[in-house]
């Protein structure tokens, strides 16, 4: 289906930066050299990218399955949304915890490794319902002309003011996300 295949160098890019925070968590959680400034750095990331950008490219997924009647608020949509929503709580209460830690609060510390684990398994658990739930159904139950739809809507998207003409600031940010990650083992 042309409109999952279009969301699929976002999904890489989410996936290798679930990895590199994944990383950064069990590094922190481990008492090592893990330094607030990387949780904050991937806080930014998922408020610029993931939120303004890789939430409303989803979103029109969402909403063709809605245009075949499935309901918004219940069911595998409301479940997405209801992932979003706790992924924008999180990742607040993240770089919050991460200001803290740099402040020099320890207890910012033991906030971040906590948030980054919830926020963590929140993505992966929204990503599997994404492969395993909604790319199904709309495969089943999308219409091609509920496809071009689609395809329309994400169009118009990537002509919007907010929304990247191209991936590679984000893709720099996560290679900075690594590189950090790679400085602390050494």
């Amino acid at each position: 289906m042309r409109i999952i295949k279009i969301l699929g160098e976002d999904q890489e890019l989410v996936t290798r930066f679930l990895a590199v925070l994944g990383r950064g968590l069990n590094i922190a959680g481990q008492g090592r050299s893990a330094r607030p400034g990387f949780f904050i750095y991937a806080s930014n990331f998922i408020h610029e990218y993931l939120e303004a950008v890789y939430f409303k490219k989803e979103k029109v997924l969402l909403e063709a399955l809605e245009d075949c009647g499935f309901p918004p608020d219940d069911g595998p949509i409301g479940s997405m949304n209801s992932d979003q929503q706790k992924s924008r709580e999180i990742s607040k209460a993240l770089f919050d915890a991460a200001k803290q830690w740099q402040g020099g609060e320890e207890l910012g510390r033991t906030d971040v490794i906590w948030a980054t684990s919830e926020y963590t398994g929140i993505m992966h658990h929204h990503f599997d319902q994404l492969k395993n739930l909604i790319y199904p159904l709309m495969e089943q139950s999308v219409t091609p002309d509920g496809e071009e739809k689609a395809a329309e809507a994400l169009n118009r998207l990537a002509f919007q003011d907010g929304i990247p003409e191209s991936l590679d600031k984000y893709v720099k940010m996560v290679e900075m996300l690594e590189e950090e990650v790679a400085n602390w083992k050494g």
